[in-house]
């Protein structure tokens, strides 16, 4: 009987041991990095030139002068531009269409967004920083 106890002390002692132990494992579990966002803008005004450039966000960056507010703007959105919100801005009556173009990848999702605004004014007063380039 005492061979068995011993066994038994011993398992416990292992068990004891092993609780101890535990905290002190670092963890190694990071937050998974969020997938990239790559995209390139593009607005051509019917009487107007070309204009282009490229977005990236989470973290913000490219060529894009408004790097961060565009971003800021593009998140809750799941980067679809057309649901942003018109910003109350007064705009001319002008007629001069203006194409607005968002493609690339959105969190690894291909993206490929447009909408053609009456004017400049309309296109930056529904999408505010994100074609403001």
């Amino acid at each position: 009987m005492p061979r068995h106890s011993g066994g038994m002390a011993r398992t416990r002692l292992l068990f004891a041991c092993l609780a101890l132990a535990a905290p002190i494992v670092p963890t190694t579990a990071q937050a998974a990095p969020l997938p990239a966002s790559g995209l390139v803008l593009s607005v051509r005004p019917e009487m107007g030139s070309l204009s282009t450039t490229q977005l990236t966000c989470e973290p913000a960056g490219g060529l894009h002068k408004h790097a961060k507010e565009a971003c800021d703007q593009l998140i809750p959105v799941e980067g679809d531009f057309r649901r942003l919100e018109d910003s109350g801005a007064i705009c001319t009556m002008e007629l001069n269409a203006t194409k607005a173009t968002l493609r690339g990848k959105w969190r690894n999702k291909k993206v490929d967004f447009q909408q053609v605004y009456s004017n400049p004014c309309v296109l930056r007063a529904f999408t505010g920083k994100v074609f403001d380039f």
